[in-house]
């Protein structure tokens, strides 16, 4: 990587923001000057059930899959709030890298992280093909994607939600990015998720959308690259993995693009 292609480079990172710090400290190692705007908030479940009864249910299970380092947060610090440890029994899956370094902190093993970080790199896994019989729990969030719950049950597998935590639009004020568009110091956008472009989107009204059709936007996934377009927008740069690195590397090709355009 070329250290200082993102120099001076004002980059909006949209994510919670308890989950920015790695990626901010990747961009200001380069120079870039990170903005914050969260456009997804986190919060702790209305009710704890479900992620109760999976807990207590893990030792009888196959398979425990977590679809993101919310889920990993939440569920594990349930179980810490309860006393309870995470027992032998289940093998454990993450949906990406991101996601079992989360689980790593937690002193977790990982059997099973696919190559393309995403649920349906999960599903094109070995380990899932043949699951008929087997007893999954998904810790996830609401709202999410149902493929891999009705895919591994499509499968023959018994499989539990748990919904560890629900994502409401935050109360942000777009006035500051606003004006920071307005003075020519936001140079792109990095998406995470449909949902968090689509709360952007919104968040940012008519003006922050006008301007969004001459901002280049890297997306995390060809599925948020389509939120992207579903809004007609222009197609994002596409990070090549569901990660921080992969943003990066998005990043730097639309900065190594702007250099060789540059007379």
């Amino acid at each position: 990587m070329s250290i200082g292609m993102l120099n001076k480079k004002g980059i909006v990172i949209t994510r919670p923001r308890a989950q920015t710090e790695d990626l901010v400290a990747m961009l200001e190692q380069r120079g870039a000057r990170p903005l914050l705007f969260p456009a997804i908030q986190i919060e702790a479940p209305g009710n704890w059930q479900s992620v109760d009864h999976a807990l207590h249910s893990l030792p009888q299970m196959d398979w425990a899959i977590f679809s993101s380092r919310n889920a990993v947060a939440h569920a594990l610090g349930r179980a810490h709030s309860l006393g309870l440890e995470w027992p032998q029994g289940p093998r454990v899956a993450a949906v990406g890298r991101e996601t079992a370094k989360a689980l790593g902190e937690f002193g977790i093993g990982v059997d099973l992280v696919p190559r393309n970080f995403s649920s349906e790199g999960l599903l094109e896994s070995a380990e899932l093909a043949a699951v008929q019989g087997r007893r999954i729990i998904l810790f996830a969030g609401d709202q999410g994607r149902e493929l891999l719950e009705l895919t591994l049950t499509q499968r023959g597998a018994a499989v539990e939600k748990a919904f560890c935590y629900r994502r409401t639009i935050p109360g942000s004020n777009p006035t500051p990015l606003l004006h920071a568009w307005a003075r020519g110091e936001l140079d792109a956008v990095t998406v995470t998720s449909p949902e968090i472009f689509n709360n952007f989107f919104q968040l940012v009204g008519g003006l922050g959308q006008r301007w969004l059709k001459r901002t280049p936007i890297i997306a995390i996934s060809p599925l948020t690259a389509q939120a992207v377009t579903a809004v007609g927008l222009p197609t994002p740069w596409i990070a090549p993995e569901a990660s921080n690195d992969g943003i990066l590397a998005a990043l730097e090709s639309w900065a190594q693009s702007l250099q060789e355009t540059t007379p």
